[in-house]
């Protein structure tokens, strides 16, 4: 076996060369390709499928969520992040540029922990308050309470009709 000087350091590449050399593989070859981006759907399977978050900023939680929305879906096809809101409410982005807001029923804390939840696909694609539950990386379940449609900053809420 014919080794190259850089590997005969005593390194992190002297090490990576001779792992590369042990399992047979040219040490000196292409660089390997990086990995392939992370699918947000499920395997075909399994129900579930996990959506990473980003942390968001600290807010004062409501003590209940709030009673509009309680009976919401949205498609969870259009889904392109989402963003966690204390330990019980997470923020999602649609693909087409729409956020959500999901208000749990109870606090979640594994979710900031895992910094990612999983949700189960029903058979109508759909993510639903009052029936559904968002899952926690760590095995728990937090049922969705309510969701409500995020009004981008500036927009101002449409005018109420007058009842006359």
């Amino acid at each position: 076996m014919l080794l190259h000087n850089s590997c005969l350091r005593r390194t992190v590449a002297g090490a990576v060369c001779a792992l590369a050399l042990a399992n047979g593989a040219a040490a000196f070859g292409a660089p390997a390709a990086p990995p392939p981006p992370a699918d947000l759907s499920p395997a075909p399977e399994t129900p579930w499928a996990r959506i990473p978050i980003a942390p968001g900023i600290p807010v004062t939680t409501r003590p209940f969520p709030p009673r509009a929305g309680r009976d919401r879906c949205i498609s969870v096809d259009g889904l392109a992040g989402a963003q966690l809101f204390g330990d019980r409410a997470i923020e999602l982005s649609m693909k087409n540029g729409r956020r959500y807001r999901l208000f749990l029923a109870r606090e979640c804390p594994a979710l900031s922990f895992y910094q990612g939840f999983y949700y189960r696909r029903g058979k109508a694609g759909q993510l639903c308050a009052g029936r559904d539950a968002i899952g926690a990386r760590s095995g728990g379940e937090c049922p969705i309470a309510s969701i409500i449609a995020v009004r981008p900053v500036g927009q101002k809420s449409r005018p109420k009709s007058r009842r006359r």
